[in-house]
């Protein structure tokens, strides 16, 4: 039979449209900084159905503070220093000069430090579930017509390959 190919595309289409619409957001949102948020954006649909005979997508976001981003950090107050380097490297990304005298090594443990003595509130930039909820609905609208395809192929098919049965 057909094993419905018309909606395993639209499902594949739907994984991409929402990995998509995440990247948008994120864009829209200026959360784009070094763009490992953007680039650690999966999405994977294997060729073979699993043991209950489905085929998933899965849309996987390995960046670990990707859940930081999209629902904020809730008001916090002094605490652990954050790690040098990426800000170091931040630094750098945007081409911030240090004061005079200062390395950047030194500046850049100066606002680690002030980091670590400061309450902290990140805003929440919401970029998953929009994009999630924006892919439901094109795969909805969209489902009828792909089995509607599928299910024209499968009849075609057995039109055609039975001997009892005339095409009329």
């Amino acid at each position: 039979m057909n094993e419905f190919k018309e909606l395993t595309k639209l499902q594949k289409q739907t994984g991409q449209i929402i990995k998509g619409k995440m990247i948008e957001n994120l864009r829209r949102n200026k959360s784009v900084a070094s763009g490992n948020l953007l680039r650690s954006i999966v999405v994977d649909t294997p060729e073979e159905p699993n043991e209950r005979g489905n085929l998933e997508t899965v849309l996987e976001i390995k960046a670990w503070y990707a859940e930081l981003v999209d629902q904020g950090i809730d008001n916090r107050g002094p605490g652990k220093q954050p790690p040098v380097k990426p800000i170091q490297d931040w630094l750098r990304r945007k081409s911030i000069s240090t004061p005079s005298g200062v390395t950047i090594e030194q500046f850049s443990f100066a606002i680690a430090k002030k980091i670590a003595k400061k309450v902290q509130r990140k805003r929440a930039y919401p970029f998953i579930q929009p994009a999630i909820k924006f892919g439901e609905e094109y795969f909805e609208r969209r489902a009828n017509e792909a089995i509607g395809v599928d299910a024209e192929t499968d009849v075609t098919i057995i039109l055609e390959s039975s001997p009892y049965l005339k095409k009329v």
